[in-house]
């Protein structure tokens, strides 16, 4: 009898996790990498049908075009008190620049942590994370970034 109601409140705890994280979230957020000193931003988004949180960033320039994304995979989003709460996770990064007579593809593993409050009924987030990065650059000569922090703010609607 025990391990029916056991199985069924787990049921539940499951269920009603997925439930809090089977939204749909845009925004935009802002930051800077350290260990690179780029400061930049990005439109991120979370897909009510994907795990993931994403980020995706362009930079377009007089000589240099690079376009960024994110996949990043919460483990756990607690609350500390209320609405506030923080979370951590793993996540992929991958990035893709081109210059005049240069070019080069970036891949990476991230762990990240970070932390957030939810305003006007769970519809705003702002939100604050930093991740370790380390990058992998295949250009010529192939580079290894163990060094990547990359530190961001930012606010997603949840619909």
């Amino acid at each position: 009898m025990n391990k029916k109601i056991i199985a069924v409140l787990a049921a539940f705890v499951i269920a009603g996790t997925t439930c809090a994280f089977a939204k749909t979230g845009v925004g935009a957020q802002a930051g800077f990498v350290a260990g690179e000193n780029a400061p930049g931003g990005a439109l991120t988004f979370k897909l009510e049908q994907l795990p993931c949180v994403f980020a995706v960033d362009a930079t377009i320039g007089s000589k240099m075009t690079s376009v960024g994304v994110t996949a990043d995979w919460w483990i756990a989003n607690p609350k500390i008190e209320g609405t506030w709460g923080y979370y951590y996770g793993v996540g992929l990064a991958g990035a893709l620049t081109v210059g005049e007579n240069t070019g080069a593809f970036g891949v990476g593993a991230r762990a990240l942590v970070g932390t957030n409050i939810f305003l006007l009924d769970n519809f705003l987030e702002f939100y604050a994370q930093a991740a370790w990065q380390p990058t992998i650059w295949i250009t010529d000569p192939v580079d290894f970034r163990a060094f990547c922090i990359p530190v961001n703010v930012g606010f997603r609607f949840w619909f």
